[in-house]
């Protein structure tokens, strides 16, 4: 009968806890009237607490959703690589955002840290993706920008760096006309891989 009693007061005293304590953290973490939840980042840790995500402003004033090492070795234990500080854009694996000037980009880096894919667009709202291997960039496409980067910048390129291989087309205005034409260039010689 003794255990019995002890397991009701143990009962009893469990539930007013759970329900004091949802009430008082209830309070603390209401969102606001209109149901916004107002933050100057966000964080998403791992299993011991690491940052492995971040939504928030970078070292560089970007404004970045951005994802670093979750670090798991494969097949998913700990400790793998270290993550390190998401605000430092070295750290950042993936990062998609808006530049401190507004224009939006990607990035992806490889396990080197090293850039592999970068997508953003020109001031002037066109776009321009870079692919790169470890010794840099190797396939540009998108807008050709020119000494004096503008909205009449048209020129548009896929170009294989070092390079050995571009096709893409030149805009030209003659007349209050637009025309465009297209090339193809294919360098015979070889070209020692950087």
């Amino acid at each position: 009968m003794k255990q019995f009693i002890n397991l009701a007061a143990a009962l009893a005293a469990g539930l007013i806890g759970g329900i004091l304590g949802t009430r008082t953290i209830g309070t603390l973490h209401q969102p606001g009237e209109n149901g916004t939840i107002r933050a100057r980042s966000f964080e998403l840790v791992n299993e011991v607490g690491q940052t492995i995500s971040l939504w928030g402003v970078d070292n560089n004033q970007n404004l970045v959703l951005t994802f670093g090492s979750r670090g798991l070795l494969k097949g998913g234990s700990l400790p793998g690589r270290t993550p390190g500080n998401l605000r430092d854009p070295d750290n950042q694996v993936t990062a998609i955002g808006l530049q401190a000037n507004d224009m939006p980009w990607l990035k992806m880096s490889g396990a080197d840290k090293k850039t592999r894919v970068r997508l953003y667009l020109t001031m002037d709202g066109k776009p321009i993706m870079l692919m790169e291997d470890e010794t840099g960039p190797r396939l540009c496409l998108g807008v050709e920008q020119s000494d004096t980067p503008g909205p009449n910048d048209n020129d548009w390129s896929l170009v294989f760096k070092p390079e050995v291989a571009r096709i893409g087309l030149h805009a030209e205005e003659r007349g209050g006309e637009t025309y465009v034409q297209g090339g193809v260039l294919v360098r015979p010689d070889k070209l020692k891989y950087p």
